[in-house]
Order: structure tokens, then sequence, then C-alpha cells
């Protein structure tokens, strides 16, 4: 009974790598936030251990100057000075400055009932000591009800705190109040506190502390994995753990803050470590699997070559076309079947002749025999698709095509030469010419008759043009030469008449000018672009132009809103041809409006300024284009207006001058109206230009 083992599962390299990365990645996360929550763990403790060892001290420096004022109170001098008529005031003084300076405090000072200052430690500053009775303190109330008093109090002016200690003084009643001050920045220096401490009032006034800037920002609690929750503050660029206690007696909020950088460094440093195993774990892996995929190779490698010596051979003598084994003079080793087939020999005739001689006589073949007296030198260079003439040993010559290379596995060998017969090839390529030949033949004739079909319709569009033309102009003309015929009747009856022959004269002049308008627009349509480009101030066109249709705006109650140009604004060509362009458009808009009823609108402002353009725009709430016109818009003699309304060269006439100068004009779509937007180029001096081109 044979056993079948399942074949270990083979992933793919690249899914391979992206799950290891992936576990390598998961082990690094996961042991960095171990040994994060273990770290702050850590730190969370030493802060609880500090912030005791904190209180501790307090409350040891506190508790040395708990007896001072019950020091005071017992002292024969200070109950001599609460007696009326006392005149020991400066004895008390001084008794009171050698048990301040013996025990540290920052002052000692009786109070009478009243609360007013009797005697002061520090007598000899005189601005030291209270100046206005105490009566209000709560220490002060304390004392008085037969409590020791303990009051915490902020100086406005040096923002210092200080405590007061408070205890009654009874001689044979309660004569007064002794009073020890101390300032919070002398316990301070009483403390051993290398780390950051705060102490702050039941109101987060500041008491004493080491940390600069506060109070500090709250973060965000830092949740660790076993469901323990850490209070953060910032302070500078890092983040801190706050611990922190109130002191009930004292009503006093003691806060210890801990950097949270070693943890993170621990942290980090765990990660690149195992990263960096992970990392090299993997080269070494790699390693082996090159190592193994190498020796796997060469296995291979010697196993393929064995295959295809064996297929080199079958090939050579199964190949379709012709296989010469020469060696390094050139002459023949081996040929294979095919090879014998084309030139039509058998292998002893063949065997140890030059393979030049296979060549027709007289051919010119200098690549091949410059081929052939390179072998065995490092001047040779493989032959690929030569073609030849070759000879067979009938003496008949065929075409073939020849290439010769070195043995790539086995160089020593020699050379393998491959022969292929081309005659059917070569037939086939002469049949294709003549066919060839034939097209080509073909289209040109076709493409004569083409051209000769073009110029006739070229010919027939300018007949149909010249028509349109002629038909415009001689209705144009002819209405203006039939009331010149009638004026002329008219004005040989009123020679005798001086007042109605000139009315009559100014008549036919009107006519005359309206001739030479009809005729100008033909001329200017027929001019070539100007040779001079000059600046040209746009303000300046558009202010004549609309001067000269203030008559046209009144009589269509026309509402013209413009934006006119900066005065500086140049643009490149001639006043002429941007006023022509100008007047065309605003004559066009004023002719759509004037059969329409309702209010009338003209638009007129620049719409952008570019770099080498500037665009203007014409806009009218009249009827607007028809979809079908745009096509023709600017296509010369094509016109919407009544035959006599116009030739239909105002808009071919602004698209030529545009052009001509280098710009454009553009049909925007508008819901009411039409609207031509013009791009006109902005003038540019050519010696800065130069200048520009020198600075380059």
């Amino acid at each position: 009974m044979k056993t079948f083992f399942p074949h270990p599962l083979k992933l793919p390299l690249w899914l391979t790598v992206t799950l290891y990365s992936l576990l390598v990645l998961l082990l690094a996360w996961g042991g960095g936030k171990l040994s994060r929550d273990w770290a702050l763990t850590s730190l969370h403790a030493q802060g609880a251990d500090r912030l005791l060892s904190s209180i501790s001290q307090m409350r040891l420096v506190l508790s040395q100057y708990n007896y001072l004022p019950f020091l005071v109170a017992q002292n024969t001098d200070v109950h001599r000075l609460l007696q009326p008529d006392a005149k020991n005031q400066a004895t008390v003084n001084r008794v009171l400055e050698q048990v301040n300076l013996v025990a540290g405090s920052t002052a000692l000072f009786v109070l009478d009932r009243e609360g007013q200052p009797l005697a002061y430690s520090n007598w000899r500053e005189p601005l030291a000591h209270p100046r206005s009775p105490e009566r209000n303190a709560r220490y002060f109330a304390q004392a008085l009800a037969g409590e020791q008093g303990l009051e915490l109090r902020f100086n406005a002016e040096t923002g210092i705190a200080s405590l007061y200690m408070s205890a009654p003084i009874y001689t044979d009643r309660l004569a007064g109040v002794a009073v020890m001050r101390l300032d919070m920045p002398q316990l301070r220096k009483q403390l051993s506190i290398d780390y950051p401490l705060v102490v702050q009032s039941k109101q987060s006034e500041l008491i004493f502390g080491t940390v600069p800037d506060w109070p500090l920002e709250p973060q965000a609690p830092l949740q660790l994995g076993e469901g323990r929750e850490l209070q953060l503050v910032s302070l500078g660029q890092q983040q801190w753990i706050v611990q922190q206690v109130q002191l009930d007696d004292l009503g006093w909020q003691v806060a210890v803050l801990t950097d949270i950088r070693p943890a993170i460094t621990q942290s980090r440093t765990l990660v690149g470590a195992i990263l960096a195993v992970g990392v090299a774990l993997a080269l070494l892996l790699l390693y082996l699997r090159e190592t193994r995929h190498k020796k796997r190779l060469q296995q291979e490698r010697m196993r393929e070559r064995a295959r295809s010596e064996a297929q080199q051979r079958d090939i050579i003598n199964t190949a379709q076309v012709g296989l010469i084994h020469i060696d390094r003079s050139g002459r023949i080793e081996l040929i294979n079947p095919m090879g014998m087939q084309i030139f039509g020999v058998s292998v002893e005739l063949i065997r140890h002749r030059p393979v030049v001689e296979f060549l027709e006589k007289g051919f010119d073949a200098r690549p091949l025999r410059a081929a052939l007296d390179a072998l065995g030198t490092d001047r040779f260079q493989p032959l690929t698709g030569l073609e030849v003439v070759g000879q067979r040993a009938d003496g008949s010559a065929f075409p073939m095509m020849i290439s010769i290379r070195q043995m790539a596995r086995h160089p020593e060998l020699g050379y393998l030469v491959t022969i292929i017969d081309i005659s059917r090839r070569k037939r086939l390529e002469q049949a294709l010419r003549e066919a060839n030949e034939s097209l080509e033949q073909k289209v040109v004739e076709r493409t004569r008759a083409l051209e000769e079909a073009q110029a006739e319709l070229v010919q027939a569009g300018k007949l149909a043009a010249l028509g349109r033309m002629s038909a415009s102009v001689v209705h144009e003309l002819n209405q203006p030469m039939t009331a010149m015929r009638t004026y002329l009747a008219i004005a040989e009856r009123l020679l005798e008449q001086p007042e109605a022959l000139t009315r009559n004269l100014k008549q036919q002049e009107q006519l005359l000018d309206r001739m030479a308008l009809i005729t100008g627009q033909l001329k200017t349509f027929a001019y070539k672009k100007p040779e001079r480009i000059e600046p040209v101030s746009l303000h300046q066109v558009m202010t004549q132009v609309l001067q000269m249709f203030r008559g046209r705006f009144d009589e269509l109650e026309l509402r013209l809103e413009y934006q006119a140009p900066d005065a500086d604004l140049r643009v490149a060509g001639d006043n002429a041809r941007y006023e022509q362009v100008m007047i065309n458009l605003i004559k066009n808009a004023c002719d759509a409006m004037a059969g329409q009823s309702g209010e009338h609108r003209l638009w007129i402002g620049i719409q952008d300024i570019r770099e080498q353009l500037v665009v203007l725009e014409v806009r009218d709430n009249g009827p607007g284009i028809a979809p079908e016109n745009l096509p023709q818009l600017f296509e010369p003699f094509f016109t919407t207006k009544e035959v006599g309304q116009g030739l239909g060269l105002g808009l071919a006439i602004v698209s030529s001058i545009l052009r001509d100068l280098g710009g454009e004009i553009q049909v925007v779509d508008t819901e009411q109206g039409a609207c031509f937007r013009v791009a006109m180029p902005v003038f540019r001096d050519p010696n800065d230009c130069k200048h520009e081109e020198a600075d380059t």
C-alpha cells in the first residue's frame, strides 16, 4: 500500500514577503505597545513614590514651624507687652528677631485683640511688617476662637504665597495673638526635590512649583493595556504624566510630573530591535533561498545543456533552412540535408571546401567577404540576413539569404552559417512591385481628376460669391443712382431757385457718401495685412467710437453699460482698423435691437487681460443669433438683413482685421441676445524684447 504525502503549499515570493513583513510589523507593534505600557506603569509607580515623598517632606518642614506661635505666646515679655501702658516693645522685637533667626521662619509678630501689630521680628525693615490691623484675617479669627490658626495668603504685588500660623496669647485673659509667617519660596528651598513639582491652592492658585508656564495644557488620557488610565499634560513639545492629591488639612493640591520620553524611547528601541532582527532574519532566509536556487539552476543548466546539444543536432538535421558548420578558416565541416538540397551536392563533395565557392562568380558581396576574412579574430561581427546570389552544383544561380554567427555555447567549435533560398519571395516581390506601379499610376490619374474637379468647384464657388456680391452691390448702388437721376432732373428746374438747388445738391452728396461707404467696405475687405504695427490706446479708440454712436443710442433709448479700459493699456495694430472693428460690432448690435420692443441694453467691457492678449466683450439683449447661422456668420456677403440693408461684410471685415493683427473673434452663447468676444494682441516694444533676450 502506497502512502501519498501532499506537496507543501508554495506561495508566490511577493505574497511570502508581504505576509512576513506583516508578521514582523505586528510583532514590532505588539512588542512596542507592551514595552510602552510596562514602562509607563513603572513611571506611574515612580511618580506615586515621588508624590508621597514630596508630601512627607512638606509635612516634615511645616511641623518644624508649628510650635513657633505657641512659643511666642508663652513668652513673659510678650505677656507684659499686652498689659496696659506697656513699655517693652523694643525688647519683644529683639526677642522675636532672635527666635525668627534660630527657627528659620520668614517673620514673627504679635497682635492685640483688635488685630493691631504690637511687635515684629523684622522691625529693622520698616516696610516688612504689617501696617494695618489684621482683624479680618482668618488666622486671627481662628486664634481669637481659641484655636490654632492657619491661613494661606497671596501677595498681589509680588505674587508670593505665604503661610500664616497663629496661636492665642493668654495672660489672665485672651490678650492677643502670636503669628508666624513662612514664605513658600523659603519652604521650597528646604525640600530636596529634583523633579517637576507643583503645589496650588483649592482655587488653583500657584503656591510654589518647579514647572514653568503653569497651568499646563491637559491632554487626552492615555489608555494602558490593563485598563489603567494615565492623565497627561503638555509641557513644551513633550507629554508628561501628572499625578496629584489634595491635602485635606491644608487644602493644598500637590502634583508631580513624570516625563514619558523614557517609555517612548524604550518602546521605540524595542520596535527597532524587532524590526532589525526581522530584517536580518529575512536577509538570511533570502540568502539561503538564493543559494538553494543557484544550485538548482546549475543542475538545470547542466541538464539543459545536454538536452540543447541533442536538440541542436536534431534541429540541424531536420531544419527547413540550410545549416553549414564552418571552421575559423571558412571551410565547410558539416552541412544538413536541406543545405545539400539547396546547393544540389553531397556531404563528400562539399566537405572542407571554402564556403565562398558557392557564391556566383562576379557577384559583389563585400560585407560577406569582410565577415569571412574576420573569422577567428576579434574583428568578427555577426552577419544577419544578407541577400546574395548563390550558385548550385549544376552552375545555376539563385537568390539566397545568408547569416553567419559564432557558436554561442561553444565558440571553439567555429561558426554556423544559415542559408535560405528566397527565389519564391523574390518572384512575389517582383509581382508586388509591378502591382504597386500599376496602382500608383491609377492613383496619379485619380488625383489629377480630383484636382480638376476641385478647381471646377472652387471656380463655381467664386462665381457664386461674385454673383451674390454683384447682386448686393447692384441693388445697393441702384437706389442712390436712381435717386440721383431724379435729383438731377429736379436740379435742372431749380436753377433759378438757389436755396432749393442747394438742398438738392446736399441730398445728392449724401447719396454719394452712401455709395462711398458701400465701396469702402469692399475696399476694407480686400485690404492686406498692415505692414507696420503701432501701439494703440484702446481707451481712446472706444471713446471715439462711442462718441460717434451717441445719436444712435439716444434714438434707440439704449442703456449703455461700459467698463472703460485702463488709459495706459496698449494693443498692437492701428487706430483705424480697431475703430472699424468696434464700429461694425456696435452697429450690428444697434441694428439687431432696433426692431425689438422693451428696454435696449448694451454691455461693453474688458473680460480678461492675459500676458499676450486683451479680451473685450460686446453683448446686447437683442434677438440673438440662430444656431443654423453660426457656421456662416463670418463669411463674406452673408447677412440676415433684408436686401438693401447691407452687404454682409461687417463681421467678415472684423474677422479679417483681427486675424491679420494676430487676434480673433468668437461668438459666446448667452441666454438672450448676442455676445462677441474680441481678443486683441498686447503691444510689446521690440527693443524691450531684445533686452529680455539679452538678459536671458
